[in-house]
């Protein structure tokens, strides 16, 4: 009987934290700058590069961090991790110094993601970001998903696994819708 309780509350609990982070991801949301596709970004060594040059094939993984921020030292390794596993991660170093000092934090923790400094937050206003971390899931060029806060990697593999699930199954219901719309045409 005991177990049961235990059970039933550690459910309850887990549904409300999702819950609770839910709805403090929906009020703290970014929202993407309309010209951001048009925008060049630069990263650390001073290359310029767009959001839809990066691979299409996986979801792209937009990151804001600064090397001040507590939860940052958990959420960074994820994201590292996801990087080294072929996820296009673009990550924003938020008030973190010149692009020495941010470059010189990501060699002493071995970080390999693609790193634009944003030493005045200008790149965080426009895309209303006002919390880290930040972690923003683009799926062909649109937002699929954004949270804020410490996350797990599991946490941000089970995100990404349901991009990937919806964007799939979005294209198996467009593909039939398109097949069955042919096949009127035919008749």
């Amino acid at each position: 009987m005991k177990l049961k309780t235990l059970l039933k509350n550690a459910i309850s609990l887990l549904l409300t934290l999702i819950i609770v982070s839910s709805i403090l991801d929906f009020i703290r949301k970014p929202n993407i700058p309309p010209e951001i596709n048009a925008t060049a970004l630069y990263d650390l060594q001073g290359n310029a590069f767009f959001l839809p040059q990066l691979d299409q094939a996986k979801p792209t993984i937009i990151y804001f961090w600064g090397s001040w921020c507590g939860y940052c030292r958990y959420t960074s390794p994820a994201i590292n991790s996801l990087s080294e596993e072929g996820y296009p991660v673009v990550s924003v170093a938020l008030r973190s110094g010149t692009n020495k000092e941010v470059e010189d934090y990501l060699q002493t923790h071995r970080y390999q993601f693609t790193t634009v400094n944003d030493p005045h937050g200008k790149i965080a206003e426009q895309w209303q970001v006002n919390v880290t971390p930040t972690i923003i899931i683009l799926n062909k060029g649109k937002m699929d998903l954004a949270t804020t806060g410490w996350t797990s990697y599991w946490g941000l593999k089970v995100r990404l696994f349901f991009t990937e699930f919806l964007a799939k199954r979005h294209k198996i219901y467009y593909n039939t819708q398109t097949y069955f719309k042919e096949d009127r045409i035919m008749i």
